[in-house]
């Protein structure tokens, strides 16, 4: 039986059905690209970027008095926690408070100090409410007043206007949670006398950030689904609520890896990186359709294949292919 031979007809022998090849690539005989189009979509962007975390312990303290005489009343114990402007426990009739700070007073403050240790003692005042305001670091008239106060109502005399060191323990830059306590109702304590003993706790979370971080708005810092609050640049989660979660979402190891994001994402529009030209002068643009004149935008960022550009643009109508159909693609 005779074969067709005819070019791009089915030749069939012996039952097979065999096609002959065409003398034109289909690559020459393809057609002309034409026009795609759509339009500039919306996204959202939560500026994510994966950061390393690490639970950081605070130094074992042994806070010590500097008080003398004879200890009367003890308002702490054995795994209790001592806060900031607790009173800490009673020498003969004076009680004596707790209070944290990044560094102890070095020494007694009245009026006409100032330096640091002040701004430290007039917080304390502030917090115990004999004091408004900020504390500006200068003992004036007003700060004088309050400690006179303080001094009245705690046992350390009518008119007396210096704040003593022995009225105060500091406990270190945040609360402590006691291990032991070193003495106890009857004791007798002179000025170095250890009150209590800490244990090494949880204090911050550091995050290790990227060098190119950065942040349009408010953040926070998820491990495993485990969701606080984090400022950008700061390095730290300080908040001891936040601590405890990070801190227990990172189990045994202690440290982990975690992203940072924004609190609310925000809207953009965004274009297929395709559909975006950057010309022979510099200039960026996109182009609504295959005759229209050239759009020119900013991008704003973008993710890959994707450019973001102004929110205004969003719903307008794009070219996606402008430099397979378009005859010019300047964006002047």
């Amino acid at each position: 039986m005779a074969l067709v031979t005819a070019i791009g007809a089915p030749l069939l022998a012996a039952g097979v059905w065999v096609f002959a090849a065409s003398e034109e690539s289909p690559l020459q005989a393809a057609t002309p690209a034409a026009p795609l189009m759509g339009t500039v979509e919306t996204a959202q962007r939560s500026g994510e970027t994966n950061v390393s975390v690490k639970v950081q312990y605070a130094t074992a303290l042994s806070p010590t008095t500097q008080a003398s005489g004879t200890v009367t009343a003890m308002h702490a114990s054995g795994g209790s926690d001592v806060t900031h402007g607790d009173l800490l426990m009673v020498v003969d009739a004076a009680e004596v408070f707790a209070y944290a700070a990044d560094a102890p007073l070095f020494r007694d403050v009245s009026r006409g100090s100032d330096g640091t240790d002040v701004a430290i003692a007039q917080q304390l005042l502030i917090d115990l409410g004999y004091l408004e305001g900020e504390p500006d670091g200068d003992a004036g008239y007003v700060t004088e007043q309050a400690i006179k106060k303080f001094n009245e109502e705690h046992g350390y005399g009518k008119n007396n206007t210096v704040l003593s060191r022995a009225a105060v323990v500091w406990i270190g830059p945040s609360a402590a949670t006691v291990d032991e306590m070193v003495v106890a109702v009857g004791d007798s304590v002179s000025p170095g006398t250890a009150v209590f003993s800490t244990t090494a706790s949880m204090s911050a979370i550091e995050v290790t950030e990227p060098p190119t971080m950065s942040a349009d708005g408010p953040l926070v810092l998820d491990v495993g689904g485990t969701v606080v609050d984090y400022e950008a640049g700061s390095g730290y989660v300080t908040d001891p609520e936040s601590v405890a979660l990070i801190a227990d979402a990172l189990g045994d190891l202690g440290e982990g890896v975690g992203l940072t994001r924004l609190a609310t994402p925000t809207e953009v529009a965004s274009v297929p990186a395709p559909a975006v030209v950057t010309d022979d002068t510099g200039r960026t643009c996109i182009f609504p359709d295959l005759t229209g004149d050239a759009v020119p935008i900013t991008p704003l960022g973008g993710t890959l294949g994707t450019v973001d550009v102004d929110l205004a643009l969003a719903g307008e109508p794009l070219l996606l292919n402008p430099r397979e159909v378009r005859e010019t693609i300047a964006c002047d």
